[in-house]
């Protein structure tokens, strides 16, 4: 089933005017762990003005992250956390967004390269988006963006099990640490430098 009919059926089957994270979780089946990454960065990836998005994605993405580098089967949160809920409002102000974008690239999205998606790849990917999740975390206006949209990249790769899709979001994130690497690795030396400098 391809992601964008699996958001349309999450909406047909809850009614209510909230839609917990609980639920979101069954309804993505067999594709749990791919579908919490890519419904939790999402928000903070088109970005839509949501109050404390980034505090709220970022708890379930990093524990969800680890459990792939754990090698959990299923998926598994908190009660407080998979209890926490969304206004109805907020959720289709989300998927109309996305499902415009989604139609587009569903297309060239299909199966291929599954050996990125075997237990030791997803290890490796794991820990790849524990990091991405803790960079969203950060009080950075507009700086977990680009992380977020990485998050959706492969994790729409691991529900269509796209391999190239994945590769491409993985080396993504390792430019992005490089960056964020060489970055705190010149500002220590800076302020090295200037205490130096001074008597």
């Amino acid at each position: 089933m391809q992601t964008s009919k699996l958001l349309r059926d999450l909406l047909k089957r809850h009614s209510g005017e909230r839609i917990d994270l609980r639920d979101v979780i069954d309804g993505m089946g067999e594709r749990a762990f791919s579908g919490i990454l890519f419904v939790c960065a999402l928000p903070e990836a088109l970005p839509l003005p949501i109050a404390g998005i980034s505090a709220i994605i970022s708890i379930p993405l990093m524990i969800v992250s680890a459990q792939l580098v754990l090698g959990f089967r299923k998926p598994w949160l908190p009660s407080w956390v998979a209890n926490r809920s969304f206004k109805r409002q907020d959720v289709e102000k989300v998927v109309s967004k996305i499902l415009t974008i989604l139609e587009k690239y569903e297309s060239i999205i299909r199966p291929r390269w599954k050996f990125v998606t075997t237990p030791p790849a997803r290890r490796i990917l794991g820990l790849i988006l524990v990091i991405l999740g803790f960079i969203i975390a950060l009080p950075i206006h507009f700086g977990n963006m680009l992380p977020a949209i990485i998050v959706v990249v492969i994790s729409l790769g691991l529900i269509e099990e796209d391999g190239i899709v994945i590769i491409l979001g993985a080396i993504s994130a390792c430019l992005i640490f490089a960056v964020i690497a060489f970055a705190l690795s010149f500002a220590s030396r800076f302020i090295l430098e200037l205490g130096n400098t001074n008597p």
